[in-house]
């Protein structure tokens, strides 16, 4: 208790909002320095420790600031909205009544393996634009192959499982990097909340947007207001499958410090027994999305 109670006295409240609007800003990532960080809440409020010297936030649809020395309690932090031109990529209005779709990605690839969730941590899939299309196709949905397990691979059990609230975002990628864009072609993304499942329809867009030219991202990011290290284990994982040929999986561990990296480049993937286990084979994200033309 006294331990508790001291935790609890190092600390202070921020809240993070919106420039313009003055309305608080949920689930804005916020890094501390030392491989920790966290998210806002609902309310756009975060506990701080009193030692942190700096801190970093960020949200895919704002500006990245970075504050030296919070000391005011009840501290207010304001974001600026990003301006972002996204004219390769219109909204469209007009929706058919009838709508035929199919899928392009990974959901139909065997599973065999999956990769847990962390706060923090984000995967993504680049799906290619397909140059045998005559017509540019719509995309109406995004797909996942999510696990609710609790357990981690077949080893570890989660005792205590903390479920994550899970962002879903289409972004383009980068021309010089390969990585995906800190732009959103969805504004920002869509919260499925801390709990509920994902069915086999998916994650609908409010609007289908036309399929970029330059090919898409299906990033998914893992998020939760607990106070857990980024190394703990959250529900749900994301199912994986395992290829030689498939290379356009990659992951960001933002309270790591750490950029987008392709998923062959992980360093657990670097040693003798990773490598005879896989066969030479590189996971990738079962992700996918629906598209009609």
């Amino acid at each position: 208790m006294l331990l508790a109670a001291t935790f609890s006295v190092a600390q202070q409240t921020v809240i993070v909002k919106d420039s313009i609007t003055n309305e608080p800003i949920s689930f804005v990532s916020v890094y501390l320095g030392n491989n920790s960080g966290g998210y806002t809440d609902e309310k756009g409020a975060i506990a701080i420790p009193n030692e942190a010297a700096q801190i970093r936030l960020s949200h895919i649809c704002y500006e990245t600031k970075i504050i030296d020395n919070v000391t005011a309690n009840a501290h207010t932090i304001f974001l600026v909205p990003k301006s972002i031109n996204l004219d390769e990529v219109a909204i469209s209005a007009k929706v058919p009544k009838r709508i035929k779709t199919t899928e392009v990605g990974l959901m139909k690839a065997k599973t065999q393996t999956k990769h847990k969730g962390a706060n923090g941590f984000e995967m993504a899939l680049f799906i290619p634009y397909d140059s045998t299309w005559t017509e540019t196709p719509y995309i109406h949905s995004i797909l996942a192959s999510l696990n609710y397990s609790t357990h981690y691979l077949a080893f570890t059990e989660i005792k205590n499982p903390i479920y994550a609230t899970l962002r879903f975002d289409l972004r383009m990628p980068d021309a010089k990097t390969g990585a995906p864009k800190d732009e959103s072609l969805i504004d920002g993304g869509i919260i499925l909340p801390s709990g509920q499942k994902l069915n086999k329809d998916g994650i609908s867009l409010p609007l289908p947007i036309p399929f970029p030219q330059t090919g898409v991202f299906i990033v998914v990011e893992w998020i939760t207001t607990a106070q857990v290290s980024e190394s703990y284990n959250l529900v749900p994982s994301l199912n994986m499958t395992l290829n030689k040929s498939e290379k356009r999986t990659w992951n960001k561990k933002t309270f790591r410090g750490m950029d987008w990296m392709q998923e062959q480049n992980e360093p657990a993937y670097q040693n003798k027994e990773t490598q005879v286990f896989y066969k030479g084979r590189m996971p990738s994200a079962k992700l996918g999305l629906k598209i009609s033309k």
